[in-house]
């Protein structure tokens, strides 16, 4: 029995004595009995990053739940992450919030009083209302991290008036999806990563991420004979360690990596002229911008020698069409990360990888299957969100309006605008802020303007586990119940075929907390800003999700995860499109005379075929249509470059408080070269300064080989200043706190690689 499970199985008996130095509200000082919940696999979906892989839990004597991954789904199996094994803990942790909170004393002072769920949601709808009348409804501000929470966030955001609802998108996936709906159409493309032969990763830390499916699926590849994982990153990561090649990069410079592999298949004539005739249209542009990025060039700035280069271009070549020149998301982004991302995208469309095995592909969904069957055997979702429309007024941030912030969805935005819209008060003033299982605070470049914003308005509502660094300093904390804890609708998973899957309450929530869906549709209810609702709890809204479809919401309450035992189907995969048209004849109509489907793989793009040059992005950002060298530099005058990336242990600014992930890594030291550190006349694990004109953070540094000289690396997610969560509160290095306000261009995403210098402290 671990140390925090018996802490709470005394919970019961000492709550009072407890109740005077836990934080009120906090599961510690209220209390908990035995958990509620079938002995039996109950299937479910992960929350404990954005991965959302398939799982089953079961209670197990009343005091513990057991997660393993959905044994139904064959790209997870069993499997599951330390952070998907640890999901019980949160709930029964002493720190936990499971009554609403009001704030008792200055904002930000700590001070807190237990309040019922009516008082609380009552003064939540009365101050909204106020502010929606006294200053307007885009007034508000309405953030959450992307998941449903997310959708449920941005339809009572819509309801309400605001056209200010913001998600994780900016700091962190905004710019590959970006750049594959520009360029293929599909803001989400998969990477069938089990039957490539050669895969260059740019520091997507897959085995730090962790999508399980990916990372079991690369690990064999990396794990086969005949073929090739190459790394280019600045550290030494865990997926650079299973590499057969490490490149170790000037930090912010892989782009010139990959301009001058493209240099080099144009001036070789190795690369597919056939798909690129076909398939893609301003071929012309990439000839025309990267003449003069030779493997030369890109030496003096990335410090890959030249013939390197050359050497790897005949290699992927050689491997081609089953290749993948991974776009993954990173947190270590740059101002060139846009175009970075274009580069790679356009490498890809030239190795000719597109739906084909070991390539690139668009996921298949029951619509398209419907579509070559000729059968309605495919069930289709209805779509719950359609009906909510987010209101057409002037966001905080100009997203989707002609200018810097153009292709920015109005659903997700630029979370490091608020701070500024906060304080300017323009375009308008922001006087409330309702925040949803996002930690600004850690997540959000400009920490102290973070700060400094928060003090300024009127009222903050922030719904979540625990009493983080957002949570400080709201008005009203209102308690979410687990993803353990509850219902969700359906989610689409289809891959090579349509797969959904639902995440199912494994045991009932404990002490007085409420989902996400529930707190908004009671919120909605007592504004009287209901009228689109159509459903009043989760049962309803599956059905309606389903249309009806009670056999198949039946399937998914069993299983957890629905898929059909049909071929899959890459639409330029000869031997597979030959399966399915054998298995579904109506099918042969869309074969072309070459035996493959290619009038299928036409694109969503303008022109129907992958847009190595954007005339939409030209038009609005001159010279980012296509390829172009800018914004390489990320050093900004400084010696070092401080990076921040991904740990297998924790999420983001989430998990550092789980008692078990806390046990695995309770420490982010600073990763430093021994001959930078030498020269600096520090030792391991000397504590020191990070500073730049941004800010100061302290840590501890360790010496580590796996690092170049001119790079320091942390872990993104430490540095927590709060003491409701006395595990986390006050350790290693808030990223955050140093970084740029300034915004890549196109996608305006976050810089995450930024300049500083390194003092002993």
């Amino acid at each position: 029995m671990d140390k925090s499970r018996r802490d709470f199985l005394k919970i019961g008996a000492g709550a009072s004595a407890l109740a005077t130095c836990l934080t009120p509200g906090s599961l510690g000082a209220v209390g908990a009995g035995a958990l509620k919940g079938s002995e039996n696999f109950t299937p479910s979906f992960c929350e404990m990053c954005s991965s959302r892989c398939p799982i089953e839990g079961r209670v197990v004597d009343g005091k513990n739940v057991f997660i393993q991954g959905n044994h139904k789904v064959s790209g997870t199996a069993t499997s599951v992450c330390a952070r998907g094994g640890s999901g019980h803990n949160q709930l029964y942790d002493k720190e936990r919030i499971v009554k609403p909170l009001i704030r008792a004393g200055e904002r930000g002072e700590g001070k807190w009083r237990e309040a019922s769920w009516d008082e609380a949601l009552d003064l939540v709808a009365k101050k909204m209302l106020e502010i929606k009348e006294k200053y307007g409804a885009q007034s508000f501000v309405f953030t959450a991290k992307s998941s449903q929470t997310h959708k449920l966030m941005v339809n009572f955001a819509s309801s309400y008036g605001s056209p200010n609802c913001f998600s994780h998108f900016s700091c962190c996936p905004i710019t590959y999806q970006m750049v594959c709906e520009h360029m293929y159409g599909k803001p989400k493309l998969k990477r069938d990563f089990a039957n490539a032969k050669y895969v260059v990763n740019f520091g997507h830390n897959l085995f730090e991420g962790i999508v399980i499916a990916d990372a079991k699926k690369l690990a064999k590849f990396a794990d086969k004979k005949d073929t090739k994982l190459l790394v280019l990153d600045p550290r030494f990561s865990v997926v650079a360690s299973k590499a057969d090649e490490w490149l170790p990069v000037k930090p912010g410079t892989d782009i010139a990596f990959v301009m001058a592999l493209i240099n080099t298949w144009i001036k070789n004539g190795t690369y597919d002229k056939e798909f690129i005739d076909k398939f893609t249209i301003g071929f012309d542009k990439v000839v025309e911008n990267t003449k003069d990025t030779t493997p030369q060039w890109q030496e003096a700035i990335t410090g890959i020698p030249a013939g390197t280069v050359e050497r790897i271009a005949a290699e992927i070549w050689a491997a081609a069409p089953r290749v993948i020149i991974d776009f993954g998301h990173k947190t270590t982004t740059t101002k060139a990360e846009y175009m970075r991302t274009r580069a790679i995208m356009t490498a890809n469309a030239m190795m000719g990888n597109w739906e084909v095995k070991g390539g690139l592909f668009g996921g298949k969904n029951a619509k398209t299957f419907n579509k070559l069957t000729g059968t309605s055997d495919f069930p289709e979702l209805k779509n719950m969100d359609e009906p909510f429309k987010v209101p057409k007024v002037t966001r905080l941030d100009h997203a989707g309006d002609s200018g810097k912030h153009k292709f920015v969805s109005r659903k997700h935005g630029v979370l490091m605008d608020i701070n500024e819209a906060i304080l300017s008060e323009k375009p308008y003033p922001i006087k409330g802020w309702f925040n949803i299982r996002f930690n600004h605070l850690i997540n959000v470049a400009g920490t102290d303007k973070s700060v400094e914003a928060l003090k300024k308005l009127d009222f903050i509502v922030v719904s979540d586990i625990y009493l983080n660094d957002m949570a400080t300093y709201a008005d009203v904390v209102l308690p979410e119940s687990t993803y353990l804890e509850r219902d969700e609708g359906i989610e689409d998973k289809s891959g090579l075929k349509p797969a959904y899957m639902i995440r199912n309450k494994i045991v009932d929530p404990i002490g007085d907390t409420k989902d996400g869906a529930g707190i908004f549709r009671e919120l909605a209810r007592r504004m009287k800003i209901d009228e689109l609702y159509t459903w009043n709890d989760m049962r309803e809204w599956r059905m309606q999700q389903v249309k009806g479809n009670v056999e198949l919401l039946s399937a998914l309450e069993k299983d957890g995860y629905v898929t059909w035992k049909v071929p899959g189907i890459l639409f330029r995969e000869k031997a597979l499109v030959d399966k399915f048209v054998e298995k579904f004849p109506n099918a042969a109509q869309f074969v072309g005379e070459n035996g493959l489907m290619d009038g299928l793989a036409k694109l969503a793009t303008k022109s129907g075929k992958i847009e190595l040059f954007s005339e939409q992005v030209e038009a609005e950002f001159p010279g980012y249509g296509c390829l172009n060298t800018k914004d390489i530099d990320v050093f900004d005058g400084h010696e070092l470059c401080l990076m921040s990336g991904k740990t297998p242990v924790h999420t983001n600014g989430h998990t550092q408080n789980v008692p078990f992930l806390h046990d695995l890594m309770s420490e982010s030291p600073i990763w430093i070269h021994p001959n930078t550190a030498a020269r600096k006349n520090l030792k391991d694990g000397d504590e020191v300064v990070l500073q730049n004109k941004y800010g100061k953070q302290k840590g501890k540094i360790m010496l580590t080989q796996g690092i170049r000289e001119d790079t320091l690396f942390v872990y993104h997610g430490f540095g927590h200043v709060t003491p409701g969560m006395s595990r986390a509160n006050g350790i290693g290095v808030n990223s955050s706190v140093l970084l740029s306000p300034e915004e890549g261009p196109v996608a305006a995403t976050m810089v995450t690689n930024v300049g500083v210098d390194i003092l002993k402290a």
